[in-house]
């Protein structure tokens, strides 16, 4: 086994790990806090307001029951917007991340970081002001990185399978 990789294998695939990946793994664990980071307000706001799970959106009799304004069901809308979307962003990034990771672990470690940077860049604007949640909007650039490292990945597999 060499110091700058790491060997997997079995009766049906072996892989190597370069070492960096280990970064990528690290980058991928940021993202799990993140989520739970983001769980924290929301938490906080369900007490605030009432709105019990599994309630996302409350109704209109809803905010009329537990006589909510509409600041602060905005306040709300916009919290519980944070969590659901990094939820909705993570099913589809993290395979991503840890695919591309395995054709170029040191460029996937950083776009990975980089994009993290990014989703809370965002989630601090939406949390201010739903208008507001663009600023971090570049979060993108790294992310489609991320996604052309993995099809790269493929790539290669298929070319190397074909060859």
């Amino acid at each position: 086994q060499e110091e700058s990789s790491y060997r997997m294998s079995s009766s049906f695939a072996s892989v190597n790990l370069e070492k960096e990946y280990g970064y990528v793994v690290f980058v991928a664990i940021g993202f799990w806090i993140l989520q739970f980071l983001f769980m924290i307000p929301i938490a906080i706001m369900r007490n605030k307001t009432g709105i019990k799970a599994p309630t996302l959106y409350p109704t209109d009799k809803q905010i009329t029951n537990l006589k909510l304004s509409p600041e602060t069901v905005d306040t709300y809308l916009r919290i519980q917007r944070v969590h659901q979307n990094h939820m909705e962003f993570l099913v589809m990034y993290f395979p991503i991340l840890l695919l591309a990771g395995l054709y170029d672990a040191k460029h996937t470690a950083i776009a990975g970081a980089v994009t993290f940077l990014g989703r809370v860049v965002t989630a601090l604007g939406y949390y201010y002001n739903a208008s507001a949640r663009g600023i971090g909007g570049w979060f993108h650039i790294p992310e489609l990185y991320t996604v052309y490292l993995a099809g790269m990945f493929g790539y290669t597999l298929i070319q190397s399978i074909s060859a």
